[in-house]
């Protein structure tokens, strides 16, 4: 059921665009406060005390309602709920409405702060570092709010998926957390980014021209100066970064309709589609041979 759980999720955020108003996890926000205010003298508190806390308590909420449902409906109870969390962990916006609502601004001047609040604050100026920051924005949000889910929900059902949300929301820089809770959860965060970057990389290569994208991956590598398993996630940006401006999605068909960052955040969105299209047959594929279920 996992692949029909993804698709029916998708496809529902998808089509049903006020769902984006459900995934919300500002809870997290006085949560973090308010358990750091009553439990900050207990033992470990500040590191892994805290650390396992704050994902041992959403589990199990969640491990109690499934218990629920599946005694209820049964078979039909998991497959439900397995839909409602990965339209709750999906997000926190839809990335194809906001990237579309900048190219079908009304004006110039509500696309330029479109684009502005998207991109950051401060994004670089005109030229190559603006159109670059603007793949990496689309690859880097798609990782978050789309492949992270969608990876960890393969792996680990409903928890893994959750447990990617809540590590994603509490690296952000708004929560009350101690500085080795923070640390704590950005290096799982970085363990759980990892393979979805790299399984993003292959299917970019897989889906566009294979021997650039390994030469941008290996570049990256070797400049660095580590090893496969050391680093973030640069590589994947590298690599989206080569394809878009010098490589296969530069001769597309809109890359004489739009021109700049314009044609950047539409052309890399374009390549997520396709990214996730292989993703979604590969997962189907392992269906088949009842490698995941």
């Amino acid at each position: 059921m996992t692949i029909i759980s993804i698709l029916i999720a998708f496809g529902l955020c998808y089509f049903v665009r006020e769902l984006d108003q459900l995934r919300r996890f500002e809870w997290l926000k006085s949560a973090t406060r308010q358990c750091n205010e009553l439990c900050k003298d207990l033992p470990g508190w500040s590191g892994i005390t805290g650390f396992l806390f704050y994902f041992g308590v959403p589990l199990l909420v969640t491990w109690a309602v499934y218990v629920l449902v599946v005694a209820v409906l049964g078979t039909l109870g998991a497959f439900l709920l397995a839909i409602a969390v990965l339209i709750y962990t999906f997000g926190p916006h839809d990335l194809d409405t906001d990237i579309r609502s900048i190219i079908h601004a009304d004006d110039d001047e509500a696309q330029a702060r479109a684009l502005e609040s998207l991109l950051g604050d401060e994004p670089p100026g005109e030229g190559v570092d603006q159109q670059a920051h603007a793949i990496e924005f689309v690859f880097k949000e798609s990782l978050q709010r789309w492949f992270g889910t969608i990876f960890w929900f393969a792996i680990l059902g409903i928890y893994g998926a959750l447990i990617y949300r809540i590590a994603d929301r509490l690296t952000e820089g708004d929560l009350t957390l101690e500085p080795e809770q923070h640390d704590l959860f950005m290096r799982l965060r970085q363990v759980m980014d990892w393979p979805v970057a790299q399984l993003m990389t292959l299917a970019l290569a897989i889906s566009t021209d294979f021997d650039s994208v390994y030469r941008a991956w290996k570049k990256y590598h070797d400049e660095q100066g580590h090893g496969l398993f050391e680093g973030g996630n640069g590589f994947m940006l590298a690599a989206a970064r080569d394809i878009v401006l010098h490589g296969h999605a530069a001769q597309d068909g809109y890359a004489d309709q739009l021109d700049g960052p314009l044609s950047c955040l539409k052309q890399a969105m374009d390549l997520v589609w396709r990214l996730l299209g292989v993703w979604l047959t590969v997962l189907a594929l392992l269906l088949l041979i009842n490698v995941i279920s």
